[in-house]
């Protein structure tokens, strides 16, 4: 059984730290628009990326949409900002 918190419940330092790993790993593999960066923690509080989400869900009730929901961005407003970003590419 595994149980969905979102936020997740991280100090603000551990919290900066993945963000800026998600980061480094969205732009090492050269990824454009928008991505998910997924990681695990262990006990010392050590980070592993797990994986990287090219094409994440995008559905209302996806984790993409439920993240940015935790960040104050509704989902018509992630649409909205993706779709922009995109469009940028072909100015």
């Amino acid at each position: 059984m595994a149980e969905d918190v979102c936020p997740a419940e991280l100090s603000e330092e551990l919290t900066k730290r993945m963000q800026g790993y998600a980061l480094d790993v969205y732009h090492a593999l050269k990824l454009e628009v928008y991505g998910r960066i997924d990681f695990l923690l262990n006990d010392n509080d050590e980070m592993y990326c797990l994986e990287a989400n090219t094409l994440p869900g995008m559905t209302p009730t996806s984790l993409l949409p439920q993240e940015a929901k935790a960040v104050g961005v509704d989902y018509g407003t992630l649409c909205e900002t993706i779709i922009q970003e995109a469009m940028k590419k072909y100015e």
